[in-house]
């Protein structure tokens, strides 16, 4: 699974929402975005946007995670 559809699919479990309403609010058939979430599809740039949209996601969310380093 790609870091991106990670991030997507990581906020649609914290708001608890379904892929139907994720779907239908960013403008995709849910078993598209059911397919694009599992890996099977790649993710449309429109897409992402109206899900970055939907999701309240920014380009920060999407940032890699690096590790704090250890003063020794």
């Amino acid at each position: 699974m790609s870091a991106v559809v990670e991030v997507i699919n990581n906020r649609i479990r914290a708001r608890g929402v379904t892929l139907v309403f994720v779907g239908k609010q960013a403008n995709m058939k849910p078993d598209l975005l059911g397919k694009t979430l599992a890996g099977d599809r790649k993710l449309k740039a429109d897409e992402f946007v109206n899900l970055c949209r939907v999701l309240d996601l920014t380009l920060d969310d999407f940032k890699p995670q690096t590790p704090q380093a250890v003063n020794q």
